[in-house]
């Protein structure tokens, strides 16, 4: 009976050899990969973003200029320079003077009492004030630059038994302003300077706006 064993046992590893060798689709596990595992692709590497989108340059602006005419030289010389500009404009008070005055008197016959009496005290540069409705008989007692002066004088006044208050005049002032935007950095100190024809002139970092869209 030993013999039909090892009949039986080279007949199974003649069977085993037999499909390693040649049976269609058959391999041994971990021989390949798996088929559902589909085909791999590599992907390229997206490109860097470029920094500012390509916008370029800063934007600024440049003033105040109090004349439109020197406002109007500054935005033909940024022109020159290859810079186109918007062109704004501001309106602000500014003072004129300090005016020292003593406030409205009940009746004009009270307010030249009280100029009787000022010119008694040597005080000879008033006047009485009657053309302005929230001013009428106020007495006028001097009109100075500077305001140091003006308290100066108000201070004399009290000492000399007159209350009296400073009141500041102005007037309405416009003032122009070039928006641009500069790619190249032209706009220096130095070019600033050349612009200022009447008073120095501010450089000013600013957003750029949809009014330089187009760059």
């Amino acid at each position: 009976m030993r013999w039909v064993a090892l009949l039986l046992v080279l007949a199974n590893i003649a069977l085993a050899g037999w499909q390693y060798a040649g049976t269609p689709g058959w391999s041994p596990a971990g021989a390949g990969p798996p088929p559902d595992i589909g085909t791999l692709r590599l992907l390229d590497a997206a490109p860097a973003s470029r920094v500012g989108g390509g916008a370029g340059g800063g934007c600024f602006t440049i003033g105040p200029f109090s004349d439109p005419a020197n406002a109007e030289a500054a935005r033909t010389r940024l022109a020159q320079a290859g810079l186109s500009s918007r062109q704004r404009s501001t309106s602000e008070e500014e003072a004129t003077g300090y005016q020292v005055l003593l406030p409205p008197l009940p009746s004009a016959e009270e307010a030249l009492a009280t100029a009787r009496e000022l010119a008694r005290e040597g005080i000879e540069d008033y006047y009485i004030i009657v053309s302005d409705p929230e001013l009428r008989n106020a007495v006028s007692v001097g009109v100075f630059q500077d305001k140091a002066f003006a308290e100066r004088h108000r201070a004399e006044l009290s000492r000399l038994g007159f209350e009296a208050e400073i009141r500041v005049r102005s007037r309405s002032r416009t003032r122009y302003w070039h928006d641009f935007r500069d790619p190249e950095d032209q706009v220096t100190g130095e070019f600033v300077e050349a612009l200022a024809a009447e008073q120095p002139l501010q450089r000013l970092e600013r957003a750029c706006g949809e009014e330089f869209a187009g760059g």
